[in-house]
């Protein structure tokens, strides 16, 4: 059974990302195979463990946006200066920027911490 939130830097660039804003399922199941109560306030939740794992290890200097929505709620305003705004709806473009590294693994256990103190 899986035991960490993968966070794919991709994420940062479409409006479905992070499982479309969703709790991913994966969670959702260790959750219940270990009795543990599911995350709150899975939005806030999200959006800080980007700002803490995702973000300082990218390779691209990447400026983030908070955006009030039922999806995706933190999206990729610029990459190294250029606006990427465009590619929060396009499914592919050969002109999206590839952010590396491709994913950061944070442990299910801190991210039920962190969603603890945001609820």
């Amino acid at each position: 059974m899986n035991t960490t939130l993968r966070l794919h830097s991709a994420g940062l660039l479409s409006k479905w990302g992070f499982n479309d804003g969703d709790a991913p399922y994966d969670l959702l199941d260790w959750c219940d195979a270990t009795g543990t109560d599911y995350p709150s306030s899975w939005h806030v939740t999200l959006v800080g463990l980007v700002k803490d794992f995702l973000l300082p290890v990218l390779d691209q200097d990447v400026e983030v946006e908070i955006i009030p929505t039922s999806h995706n709620p933190i999206r990729a305003s610029t990459v190294d200066g250029a606006d990427v705004t465009r590619f929060h709806y396009l499914s592919s473009d050969p002109a999206e920027p590839v952010l590396t590294p491709e994913s950061v693994e944070v442990p299910y256990e801190e991210v039920l911490r962190r969603s603890q103190l945001s609820g």
